[in-house]
This record gives structure tokens, sequence and C-alpha cells, in this order.
């Protein structure tokens, strides 16, 4: 908490509230010596008894902080943002360093608190370290404890759901807390296009289209594609076939305006390239490996901003944001995995990577 004057705030506060130090330990269930402490900045108040000093005051937690509110949003925003780009580039080691640089500076923040618990439970993703999951779950914890904000809850239950089902391995509590989660019926998004009428509700209705398609997209790819959930549900056969129809799907919706989900079809492709490879289908793969360059290429080349051109989604604005090059990721590392060895001296494939390195 460095840069923090929170001692000194905290006399003040309890000079302007004429109160003592033995009263306002009592109320916090410490000692009046660790009070003093505080205020004599030897050490400062854990993060979780923040909020109990902010009420006995009745002052928010910025006044508490010394934050000017729009200094704060700023700040945060910032920290956010550059651990985005961390995370985009898969430098996690930088990316928690930063985040906790972040929580130390900015402790009230609930949003920088659970993206350093996605970090946590991300870092060592195939080995997780249970301090780092005993960390992260705690800061959730955290976060539904003290925060109002319904969005921020429910991505704090999703992250938690993620940490219990593929870290820890308990489909029970992950669960359980899914349970907790709103109906999709009654989410914001279906409420502003069915309940709602005019111009907001048609925007609202091409908007879902887009966001529709691109959740049916991912459910596509686990069932198809992620072990934990594709299991032995289908053959080789079939989960090409599931592929090919994602890839359908987003051409019927999108037709040939893609702009960020080229990602999407480029992904499709990449996974498609290697279900071939495991059929020992060498032609089709590296047909594969030629579309997702081209799409991939598409996508690190779009405008920064334009309306999606189909007719049913021409509503529908996309604002290129700060993500890093999608060539860039789909090369770092991607093509060392022994299931492209059958194809990494062809020239097709070899063509097919210098043209997205060109992009990077």
């Amino acid at each position: 908490m460095t840069g923090i004057k929170i001692g000194k705030k905290i006399r003040l506060l309890r000079k302007k509230n004429d109160t003592t130090q033995e009263k306002l330990a009592e109320y916090l269930k410490v000692t009046p010596q660790a009070v003093s402490r505080w205020e004599s900045e030897i050490c400062y108040p854990d993060i979780e008894t923040l909020p109990l000093i902010a009420d006995f005051f009745g002052v928010g937690m910025d006044e508490l902080l010394c934050y000017d509110s729009v200094q704060k949003e700023a700040k945060i925003k910032d920290y956010l943002e550059r651990a985005e780009r961390l995370e985009d580039s898969e430098s996690f080691g930088e990316c928690l360093e930063l985040l906790r640089e972040a929580y130390a500076e900015i402790p009230s923040s609930f949003e920088i608190q659970l993206e350093l618990a996605k970090v946590l439970s991300a870092i060592n993703v195939d080995k997780p370290k249970k301090a780092d999951l005993a960390e992260a779950i705690s800061l959730c914890n955290h976060v539904l404890d003290y925060c109002t904000d319904d969005e921020l809850r429910d991505e704090t239950k999703k992250t938690l759901c993620d940490i219990y089902s593929h870290q820890l391995r308990n489909d029970k509590a992950a669960l359980d807390i899914a349970e907790k989660l709103h109906s999709m019926d009654y989410s914001k998004e279906i409420v502003k296009a069915t309940v709602l009428t005019g111009e907001i509700a048609f925007k609202q209705a091409q908007t879902n289209i887009v966001e529709f398609a691109d959740n049916i997209w991912w459910h596509i790819y686990n069932i198809s594609c992620v072990p934990d959930i594709a299991e032995n549900n289908y053959t080789l056969d079939q989960k090409i076939q599931v592929m090919k129809k994602g890839i359908d799907l987003f051409e019927v919706i999108f037709g040939d305006g893609l702009l960020y989900y080229n990602d999407r079809i480029a992904n499709s492709y990449r996974q498609l390239a290697m279900l071939y490879l495991m059929q020992g289908d060498r032609v089709k793969a590296l047909d594969c490996v030629e579309k997702m360059a081209q799409y991939a290429i598409a996508f690190d080349t779009r405008p920064d901003s334009a309306n999606y051109t189909s007719i049913l989604i021409n509503k529908v604005e996309h604002v290129r944001s700060g993500d890093i090059s999608l060539c860039s990721k789909l090369l770092r590392g991607r093509f060392s995995s022994r299931i492209w060895a059958p194809i990494k001296n062809e020239p097709r494939f070899i063509a097919a990577v210098q043209s997205m390195e060109k992009h990077i």
C-alpha cells in the first residue's frame, strides 16, 4: 500500500468523530496497539478490515484510501489494460507482478482483486500451486462478500467455477456455484431484446445474434476439441463434422464481414488441421493450415472500427481494442507439438507460416 497515507487518514477521521483508539479497536476486534501502529504507519490494516473501518466512520472506501474517484478509475483502467496485454502475450509472471502492485496500491478495487484471482489460477494451469489457488479463492470470496455489482459478482462466480472444476476437480462445488448464477432467460441482453421495443430492442437483438453465435462456437469447440468435455462422445469423423458446422454457422450469420470473429474461424481451421492429422490426411490438414493463416491475417488487418455487413447484424459496430496479433498467438510455440511433424517441412505449411510472420 505504498503511497497511501491510510494511517494518517484513520487518525484524522477518528479525531473528526471524537472517538478513541480503544473504541475503534473494540469495534474492529483488534487491540488498541494495532490501531496505534496503523496511525503511526508502522504497518497497515488487513484488506478484510478496510470495509469495517470505512463503515465505522461512515465514509466510502475511496475517501478512506485517499483516492479521488476519477483518478482511481483511471488508474484501475490503466492497470487492467496493461494486465490484459500481458495475458494476451502469455506473460503470466509479469502480469502477476503487475497485479500485485495494483492490489497493493488500490486494495479496494474489486476489478483488480478478480483479475488477480484469474491470473493466480492460470499461472500454473497444468500443475497449479495450492497456495496460488487458495489465494485466488480467497480473493473471489472477498469480492462476493463485499461487492454489490451484479455483473462483477457473476464474473467472480464464473471464475470460482473454473477454479473448482478445472484446477481442483471439485465438480460438486463448481456446480453449486453455477446454480446460483442468473438464468439465461433473465439476462439483461434477453430482456432488452424481447421486452423493450423500437430501435433499442432492434439493435440489442442484432447484438445478441453476434453474442449467441460466439457462444455457440465455444460450445462447438468444447464438445469437439476439449478432452475434459469431449471425451469419447464423438469419433474423429464426427468431431470434424462438428467443427465444420461451426464454420458454416459463422458464414450464415457474418457472411464475408467477420471482422473480430476472423479469430474464431482461424482457430476452427487450426483445430480441423489437427483432427485431419490424427486421421493421417496431410492434404486436408494443409488446406486447413492455409485457411487458418488467411483468417488470422484478416483478423490482424481488420479496420479499427466498422459495422458488420451481414443483413442480420448490420447495426452492430465492431471497435478494435488493444488486442495483440493473432498471427503471433498462433505461431508462438503452437507448432512445436509432435502432431505437426508430418507437414512441418511441406512447402505449403512453410509458406502459410511465413505469411503470418509478415503480419506480426
